[in-house]
């Protein structure tokens, strides 16, 4: 700025010079006077000296307004800037728009919005076809589809629950369209403003017409198949009774018949009809069992159950049909299994009889083993049943469907083995339903073991004295059986005991260390009797007979044999006599067959007191059978035909209990039981024991019963231990055996 200034002075000062030399040549041309030559120079001077300050004003503003032009230059340049970025964004604002709009128009399912007023605000092309609307009258009027009139659903009824309520809301309407009476399933949306308050609601609607026809339709075919089901079960309801119930005579009077004196002949024939009809009464309870599988009626209902009276008893009940064939049938308790788990015993039971009744059907020599242990599976308590046999085995080729319906090892027309090939299937159903497992080994070379696994949480831990219980017994066991001799000794080890050989080594020494405590002496599978000729001297001798051998007791004392145990042999008696407790007449229970048995002895229990017991049977041969098996224990009987007749003869006298047939012509024994129920409750009597008798083994059947109930149940034909329990359960009272 300095310099600046100073090259402004000097241009100032040049030009006063010029000027003062102007006037001085001024003066000499003209003649003017000194005074008036400097006031002219000085005039001059000064208008030169203005001219000046107004260049500088000139420049000045001329700078200004170059600063100002650059400055909007650069403003400019930023305003084009900022439209370009402005113009893109509007363009990808449209694009999206033009996107959007095209998506929601194409849409199939009806878009549209509604203000709290219901004035449609905006809608989509499929809602404007779906209900016949044209965009330009409808928008901004009220809407509201016509409802179909047996609808009992609201017409939009989300307002008044999104006002407070939840976000979202679903419903289904039947509406009347463009194209008729159609479902459409709304999905309404809030849309609030910042303060939370309702400004539209957005609807998207989906056509579901042809998805309601379907659900309607399945809703039918399950309504069908349900009365399908209920008719198929009245239907095997209704002949199971039909068939049961001649094949109870037919039963029934056999076992009566063997109870008689018989020539040899005639026994072999009674014998035959009683094994066919038990032949097709397990045939029809096969058939019965597999459609209840079918239908999806079985429930698993776990109790408490003694693992040993459990293995030992199904072996038990299935032991004459060993027998019969000459094979050995067996249990084992693996040392450590709990003596009481939490299980269905009555489906553990089923299973266990389907798998032993196979085994023994397919085994023509050796025999069946049941052997039972404890194994943990992942944190799991488990408890595994096997059962070996030494059978025919199956072939490699059918292993992995032999557990499928109808199954069979030999299907050709010429096949040794009858059975409908039901037990398998009907096992692993069984078995999965518990959450178990199920599978099969088998050798080519012969012999099977089919095997089952099933959670049992453990209620009491084996004992821990059972396995020292023989404790330093020698014990020998002589039989031409490999497999009975292998499960006596796994019976004995399993008690602590020693399993020796009968004969004493050459050394002398070895001989009086060795000698056997006890001698366990096969009589052989069957009725006949294959003992060495004298008892082994210096030990207790014990003979292992079969129920049908009993017969032969005097015989075996003339030989000098005293002391004997029923096959299937019980651990808990095998020890007893083993230890040389008392005679095995006392401490063996006699096998669950012996009551019925073609050929045994019958073993009838006797109440202290006769009981007055009403029997209602409209059969005779039923009424017969039931009761025989009732005066034969020495209970009074007192017969109706039905249940008008029960409900009279209740009225008229006291009876101890009622047995009662649940098919009778008029009043059956369901409806007899609610209405002498309902009169003791308005008498205030003490309940009369009912007991329902029926060939019905359907669940239904036992359900309605103590639905109306009713104090038990028994399944025609009756067994005598059944009905023996029975009563012992209702009437728990001291009883002495007596043999007719």
């Amino acid at each position: 700025m300095p310099i600046r200034r100073a090259v402004y002075a000097a241009i100032g000062l040049g030009i006063l010079a010029a000027g003062g030399l102007a006037a001085m040549d001024a003066i000499n041309h003209h003649g003017m006077t000194a005074r008036s030559t400097v006031l002219l120079c000085m005039v001059a001077g000064l208008g030169v000296f203005q001219l000046y300050l107004a260049l500088l004003d000139e420049r000045r503003r001329a700078r200004r307004l170059e600063a100002s032009a650059s400055a909007l230059q650069t403003l400019t340049e930023k305003l084009e800037e900022s439209l370009t970025t402005l113009s893109a964004v509007n363009a990808r604002l449209h694009e999206s728009e033009v996107r959007y709009k095209g998506l929601v128009g194409a849409q199939g399912d009806a878009i549209f919005r509604r203000s709290p007023d219901s004035r449609l605000t905006y809608g989509n092309d499929a809602f404007f076809r779906l209900f016949g609307l044209q965009p330009e009258e409808a928008i901004g009027q009220p809407f509201a589809p016509e409802p179909h009139p047996e609808s009992r659903t609201p017409i939009f009824e989300s307002f008044a629950r999104l006002r407070t309520g939840p976000q979202r809301t679903r419903y289904d309407q039947n509406v009347r369209t463009a194209y008729g009476w159609r479902w459409i399933s709304w999905e309404d949306y809030a849309v609030r403003d910042a303060s939370g308050g309702l400004i539209e609601i957005q609807s998207v609607g989906r056509d579901i017409t042809e998805r309601k026809a379907l659900e309607e339709a399945l809703v039918e075919a399950r309504d069908r198949a349900e009365a399908a089901n209920r008719a198929k079960s009245g239907f095997l309801a209704a002949m199971s009774h039909e068939i049961r119930t001649p094949m109870n005579g037919v039963l029934g009077m056999a076992r009566l018949l063997l109870e008689t004196k018989l020539l040899p002949e005639q026994r072999t024939y009674a014998e035959a009809v009683q094994q066919c009809g038990e032949n097709l009464l397990s045939l029809i309870d096969e058939i019965l069992d597999f459609s209840r599988i079918e239908s999806g009626t079985v429930e698993i209902e776990p109790g408490e159950i003694n693992v040993r009276a459990v293995a030992e008893a199904t072996v038990e009940l299935l032991a004459p049909r060993a027998h019969d064939k000459g094979i050995e049938i067996t249990t084992v308790i693996v040392p450590d299994t709990p003596t009481v788990v939490r299980i269905d015993g009555v489906k553990v039971r089923q299973v266990l009889t389907n798998l032993i009744g196979n085994a023994v059907k397919f085994t023509q020599a050796g025999g069946v083993r049941l052997e039972v242990r404890a194994i943990q599976e992942r944190d799991r308590r488990m408890l595994r049943f096997e059962i070996h046999d030494t059978g025919i085995g199956v072939p490699a080729a059918m292993r992995e469907d032999i557990f499928r319906e109808f199954m069979q090892v030999d299907s050709s027309q010429a096949r040794r083995f009858e059975g409908t090939g039901l037990g398998l299937a009907i096992s692993k159903r069984l078995v999965e339903a518990m959450g178990g497992t199920i599978a099969m080994e088998s050798r080519d070379t012969g012999g099977s073991t089919f095997w089952f696994s099933v959670p049992a949480p453990v209620l009491m831990a084996a004992l821990p004295g059972e396995v020292r219980k023989l404790a330093g017994q020698r014990v020998a066991i002589v039989t031409r059986n490999a497999l009975l001799r292998e499960s006596l000794a796994a019976q004995i080890a399993a008690a602590g005991g020693e399993v020796v050989p009968l004969l004493p080594t050459n050394d002398g020494s070895q001989l009086a260390s060795r000698l056997p405590h006890a001698v366990l002496i096969d009589a052989g599978p069957g009725a006949e009797i294959e003992l060495p000729a004298q008892p082994v001297s210096g030990c207790r001798n014990i003979v292992l007979l079969t129920p049908a051998a009993r017969s032969k007791l005097d015989h075996l004392r003339e030989m000098g044999f005293a002391t004997y145990l029923v096959k299937p042999v019980r651990q808990t008696s095998l020890v007893a006599q083993i230890r040389g407790a008392a005679d095995s007449e006392t401490s063996e229970r006699p096998a669950k067959v012996a009551a019925g048995r073609p050929g045994d002895t019958a073993v009838v229990k006797r109440t202290e007191r006769q009981l007055h017991i009403l029997l209602a049977e409209d059969n005779p041969i039923n009424a017969i059978l039931t009761r025989e098996l009732l005066q034969r224990r020495g209970h009074r009987v007192t017969e109706v035909v039905s249940g008008e007749a029960a409900i009279a003869a209740l009225e008229r006298s006291r009876f101890d209990i009622l047995l009662t047939d649940i098919h009778m012509p008029g009043m059956d024994g369901i409806e007899a039981t609610q209405r002498i129920r309902s009169a003791e409750l308005s008498a205030g009597r003490a309940p009369t024991p009912i007991v329902a008798l029926t060939a019905d083994v359907l669940d239904a059947g036992r359900q309605a019963c103590q639905d109306a109930g009713m104090d038990g149940f028994l399944t025609k034909p009756i067994l005598p231990a059944e009905l023996d329990r029975m009563i012992a359960r209702l009437f728990p009272e001291p009883v002495r055996e007596a043999a007719e």
